[in-house]
Order: structure tokens, then sequence, then C-alpha cells
């Protein structure tokens, strides 16, 4: 039988190449490598019988048998650093994983190292001998198995799992303890079917796993609903990774990301989203409610004018009188309704003044009997000598508005409903300890001796501990999704501080619920603190007016109001309808007054425009503004555009002609603007 090895080498380099190989379990190995880099195996030991399964002939008449063994991967990586070490003419180290042909699995590791010829090529040896059980591979093995498994229980919130192709558990986490409920040792001998995938669910995932294992499809990676130890489901995102072990054979890691956090998250975010929705329709329906109070407002001004001329037209004439008197009284309560309306519909800083809280029961009471269900029993018992209170009337009638409503819907049996509201004096500071939920602004320290107490109570359906714990909170509600939208306690809480006021809340299941309010007794009359008396008509007489006065409103029914209020009075008036005409006449010099009297909402221009325009041509002349919703905005800019007055236009009867007598005399005295 010919030597199959080349005869490449001198005896003696012969010689040495057996006497080696006959020292050392496993193979040796000999490249030529010429100046292009082109290599060729020259010989290779016996001992690749043992490695490979097969012998040298075999090997050098068919090199690449034996590194097509390595996975294809391990094939990648194994040509990558020979080629490297070659070209950069290194020594070269390697460890790789083979199924030899006895269809066994070895650990290999080759060593070698270029030694330069004279005829310009490289000679590698190479020496290649089994690790499989070497104590090297062993203890790396353990150190990357107790490195990698530390990392994983170090991170709670991520579950892994090792299974191996009969899906038995190997490896268990804590993440996995958190996510799933089974213990290590609940989890590990047992099937991740039987543990953790839903029964309906298993056969899919049973067959997808085998089939991933034949490479025809891939794993089970991506959102699943599983299932924990409780029964109860959990959304995990999975990413299964299949490796290999040299001893353990194919070992599948599955590393499950719990969804149930950013679901929640997500829905939160849904919520927001939802309850901003809702709070921007509320604005919505508010800007639109104050838009039509605001229209209605002008032909409520031009009925309460018209009212009030015919009031003089009637004298002596009694049954008129009473008839336009009863309209005059009506539109007041109309009057009172827009404003509030207007006041609902825009945000608007707190204006206290001392008053007595009876007067906001009052109104409350005249609003609700026209809403709450006929069944409903509505109560109200005042004490007449209650004290006054420093408050915001409007605010303070939002509060009683919101906890009514909610006292009525909350009645089961609306026929057999009671509401209650009491005003009464308190002595001392609000009771320190009283039942249910208690919310305090300011010190309890500071409060006078005697101070007032407003409760409202019902007989509904109560409220649990839990729902009491969040009753103020922002967007919280018990209603069905349409009917609450949670801000309406909420406002109250806010209202409440702002007064340094003070609200305990008691509720038991089917009994109903007490709000009780404590508000500070007021201690002075200060100047500016007087009960507001806007808007009564209080007749007086008057001498005939010298101003000439420029009038300007859209509105064609205020504009012909007031052009015979004006001439009525004796004022000699220019009346438009339309701000940038009466701009023109002003600077063509057609028309001459003292005094000019402006609607401030207007399409095309606004009051304040045609205030600043005229201010500019006439400096010294005097500026007023009618609007029906007096707006922290329009404060804050008349005076810089010259405003000296701002009038409230429903009571552009005698409001409006006291204006114009004190801008007269000031105009006349000389005086420059306030």
């Amino acid at each position: 039988m010919p030597d199959p090895r080349p005869h490449a080498f001198t005896p003696q380099e012969q010689a040495e190449l057996d006497a080696l190989a006959a020292l050392v379990q496993g193979a040796i190995m000999v490249y030529d490598v010429d100046a292009t880099g082109l290599g060729r195996l020259i010989h290779i030991s016996d001992g690749c019988i043992d490695l490979w399964g097969l012998d040298a002939a075999t090997i050098l008449a068919d090199e690449a048998a034996i590194w097509f063994m390595a996975p294809r991967e391990q094939r990648r990586l194994l040509r990558h650093s020979f080629g490297n070490a070659t070209r950069q003419n290194l020594p070269w180290a390697h460890e790789w994983r083979i199924l030899n042909a006895r269809n066994e699995t070895h650990w290999l590791r080759g060593m070698g190292k270029p030694r330069p010829r004279a005829d310009g090529h490289v000679r590698w040896t190479v020496f290649i001998n089994d690790v499989t059980d070497s104590v090297r591979a062993r203890a790396l093995d353990m150190a990357s198995d107790d490195r990698f498994r530390r990392i994983f229980d170090s991170i709670p919130s991520i579950a892994v799992q090792a299974y191996g192709p009969d899906m038995i558990v190997r490896y268990w986490n804590k993440g996995s303890e958190r996510v799933y409920g089974y213990s290590a040792e609940d989890a590990i001998g047992r099937s991740m079917l039987e543990l953790v995938v839903p029964p309906a669910l298993r056969s899919g995932f049973d067959r997808n796993f085998l089939r991933s294992l034949d490479g025809s499809t891939t794993l089970n990676t991506g959102v699943h609903w599983l299932q924990r130890k409780d029964g109860s489901a959990v959304e995990v995102h999975s990413n299964e990774i299949v490796t290999e072990h040299p001893e353990r054979g194919i070992e599948i890691f599955c590393i499950d990301f719990d969804l149930s956090e950013q679901r929640q998250a997500e829905d939160r975010r849904l919520t927001l989203e939802a309850q901003l929705r809702e709070s921007q329709k509320l604005e919505a329906l508010g800007t639109l409610a104050g838009g039509i109070a605001h229209d209605f407002n002008n032909i409520l001004a031009a009925i309460l004018g018209n009212a009030r001329l015919a009031m003089e037209d009637a004298q002596g004439q009694t049954a008129i009188a009473e008839s336009v008197g009863e309209i005059l009284k009506a539109g007041s309560r109309a009057k009172d309704l827009v404003q509030r309306i207007l006041a609902f519909s825009r945000r608007q800083p707190l204006q206290r003044r001392v008053m007595s809280l009876q007067t906001v029961v009052d109104e409350s009471v005249r609003l609700l009997r026209a809403t709450i269900p006929k069944g409903v029993e509505l109560r109200v018992e005042c004490d007449p000598v209650t004290p006054m209170v420093l408050a915001d009337p409007t605010q303070l009638q939002q509060v009683l508005l919101n906890l009514c409503t909610n006292a009525w819907q909350a009645m089961a049996d609306r026929s057999r409903g009671q509401l209650v509201m009491r005003l009464r004096p308190h002595r001392g500071p609000p009771p320190a300890e009283p039942e249910g939920v208690v919310l305090e602004a300011g010190s309890r320290d500071d409060w006078p001796e005697t101070n007032v107490r407003l409760t409202v109570a019902d007989n509904g359906v109560g409220m649990d501990e839990a729902t009491i714990a969040r009753l103020f909170e922002p967007f919280f509600t018990t209603k069905p999704p349409g009917e609450g939208t949670g801000l309406g306690l909420a406002v109250v809480h806010g209202i409440v501080r702002d007064h340094e006021a003070a609200v305990h809340v008691q509720s038991h299941k089917g009994v109903g619920t007490v709000f009780e309010l404590y508000f500070r007794a007021a201690t002075s009359m200060a100047e500016g603190d007087m009960p507001d008396n806007t808007g009564t008509d209080t007749a007086r007489e008057r001498t005939p007016g010298e101003a000439r006065i420029l009038y300007v409103d859209d509105d064609e029914l205020i504009a012909d109001l007031m052009q015979r209020l004006l001439r009525r009075a004796g004022y000699a008036s220019h009346v438009f309808t339309n701000p940038a005409e009466a701009l023109r006449a002003v600077r063509e010099g057609g028309i001459d007054y003292d005094l000019a009297i402006t609607d401030y909402s207007m399409p095309g221009m606004s009051g304040i425009e045609l205030a600043r325009a005229l201010r500019a041509l006439h400096p010294a002349r005097e500026v007023a503004i009618t609007s029906g919703y007096i707006s922290p905005e329009l404060r804050h800019a008349a005076p810089a555009a010259g405003v000296s007055e701002l009038i409230y236009k429903p009571n552009t009867g005698d409001e409006l002609l006291d204006a114009i007598e004190r801008l007269a005399n000031r105009v006349q005295s000389g005086r420059p603007p306030c």
C-alpha cells in the first residue's frame, strides 16, 4: 500500500514528526503555505482517528470532511481565526465543537506556529487535541454557568428558563418565580407546557417547538398570554435562544419580559388621554355656553333698557307699570343667571368680599329646584344670626351646586330622597378628630370665636372607605363612563382650600353622606369688603346732560335703545353699529364728541382697539367700555388703552348714565382721566 503522506520532508524531519506523534494524544498536522497565502495540508498523524474517526489517507484525500463536522457558526469562527493568524504570521489557538464520523460530540483545541522556509513558503505545524473532558473545559463551563446564573438572578424583572428538547425545565431564575409564581424547586423537572402555557394553547406551542428544532420554523418568540401558578393570565414578550452544551446537548434559554407594568402604564396613558378629552369637551361646552350667554346678554340688555323706558312712560298708569315691573324683576333674575353662566365658562381669580352665606344658599336653591328630580325633598335651614364670611359668592355657589348634584344623583330611590342644607353658627375651629375625611387649610389656632358651618346631607347610597379615601382626587369618579368627569369634588377641595376653610366628610353605605364646610367668620368690614350692590336699580333725579356722546355697539337693538335713552336724558348723541365707520367719521371731522362709549366685543375691531384709536386722535376725551362679562384680561388691558370706565352691559340704564355724569364732570373740571 503506498504511503499517503507526500514526501515533502527530509528523513530527519519525518523522524521528528513520528517521534512527536508517539508522545502526544491528538493529531499533528502540517500545512505548507505559499507566498500567495494558499495553504495545503501535507501531513497528518494517525491520532486523527481518535479525534475525527477518519484515517490520515482519507483526510489527506478530502480535508474538508473534518471541517464540515463543525456546525456552520463554528466553521466560520474557525476559518476567521486561522486566516487572521496566517495573514499576520502569528501563533494560532482556537477551540471548536464537532460531531465526528462515529456520531460523537467532541470539543477540540488547535494550536499552531508558523516557520518560514528558504523557498519563501511558510510551514505551519498544528497540534489538535481533544479537550472535551479536560479540567479547564469543565471549569470554564461551571464558571460560565455560575456567572450567567448570577446575572440572571440579579435581574428580577426578567424571567429566564432553560430546558431541553423534551421541554423539561433545567433552570428557573428568581425573575421566573416573580412572574409565574413557581419557585425553582417547584419548576425544575416539570414541563414548560404544564407550568406556564394555558391548556388551550399547549398543542400549538408543542408543534411549533418541535418544528423549530428541525429548522422548519422559528421558535415561540413574540408576545404571548401565558398563565401564573394561580391561574391568572400574564402578558410576556418571549425570546428563545438555542444553545448546545458539550455534555447536556441542545438547551433552549427562554427570556421573558413581563409586560404587565408596561400595559398598566399604557392603560393609564389611555385613561389620562380620555380624561383630557373629557376636560377639553367640558372646556368647549363652557366656551359654547359663554358664547350663548354673551349673545343673550345683549338681548337681555335691550329688554331691561326698554322696560326701564316703558316704566318711565307708564307713570300714572298702574296696570301698565305693574306689568313692566314684573318684566324688570324677571329680567333681573335672568341677568343674574347669565352672569353666573359667564363666570362659570371662564377662569377668574378669587374675588372675596364680606357677605352672608344665606345669599349663596338662596341662589343655589333657585337653580337646584329646576334640576333635581321632583321626588327629591329639598329642605333648607338657615339660622338668621349666622355671621358674615369673607368669600367669593360665585365660587361658593359652585361648591354648593357640585355637592347637591352629587347628592341627588347618589339616591337610589329618588322618590323618597332627602337633601338638606343647613347654615349655622359654629363655636371655635372645626372639630379636631371627627369621623371620615378631614381637609383643612390654614392653622387651627387663628379661627375666631364664632364661625360658620354649612352642611349638605343626603340619604343616598353612601360610600365605602376606599371611595372616601380617593374622594377629592382629580378625575376619580364612581359614575359610569359618560356620566361623570371626577372633577366636581376636586374643584370643591380647591375652592375650600383657597378660602382657608375646612371640609369634613362622613358617609356610610346604605345610610347617606354628610359634607360639613367650616368658614372663618369675617372680623372686619374693610373698604372694598362691603356687600356688592351691583345691579340694583335705584332711581334718582338726574339733571339734563350737556356732554356730547359717541356710542358704538354692533347690536342694533342695543344701539337703538341707547340712542333713545341718551336722547331722553338730554344728551346729544352719535350712535354707530360699525366701529370702523365710527372711527372714520371722527377722523374726517364729521362728528364731535366729549365722551365715547363702546362695546367690547365687536366684529372687525374690538372695543379696546377702538378706544386706543380714539385716544390717539383725542387724548383728552374720555372713553368707556361696556361688556356683558368684565374679565380679568379686560380689566388689565383697559387702562393701557386709555379706558376710564368699565360698565357691565345689563346695567346700561342707570349705571351707564352714572358713568356718563362722572366722566362729563371730569371733562368739565379739566381733571385727567383715571
